[in-house]
């Protein structure tokens, strides 16, 4: 009984283990200063099955990590833009980077 319950514990954790799919990506995130970085790595975070999120104050590149069953790039992207600030491929809307800070106001890159 004992290495029945064992065996289907292991089991278990190998099929939870399989079922996520780990993706780590790097893309273009406009900003200028401290609380930027603070904006936009809670922005995606905010994504579901995001588990980890860092940007580069000085190269304007942000790491996230995320669970790819769960989520994908274009999400991750789009809530970042809809915290204000412009990816390599998404704009924020104009009325979320009209809220931003007075220093967090970079400039923006222009529209295709």
């Amino acid at each position: 009984m004992k290495y029945l319950f064992i065996t289907s514990f292991l089991l278990l954790l190998s099929i939870s283990t399989q079922a996520q799919t780990k993706s780590t990506e790097t893309f273009k995130v406009y900003g200028n200063c401290g609380m930027c970085q603070k904006t936009i790595e809670a922005a995606a975070l905010d994504a579901k099955g995001v588990k980890s999120a860092t940007w580069d104050m000085d190269e304007d590149m942000i790491t996230v990590v995320f669970d790819s069953s769960k989520t994908d790039l274009d999400k991750i992207k789009t809530v970042i833009a809809e915290s204000g600030y412009d990816t390599d491929t998404h704009r924020a809307p104009d009325k979320a980077y009209d809220k931003l800070h007075g220093c967090c106001k970079y400039e923006r890159p222009q529209p295709n």
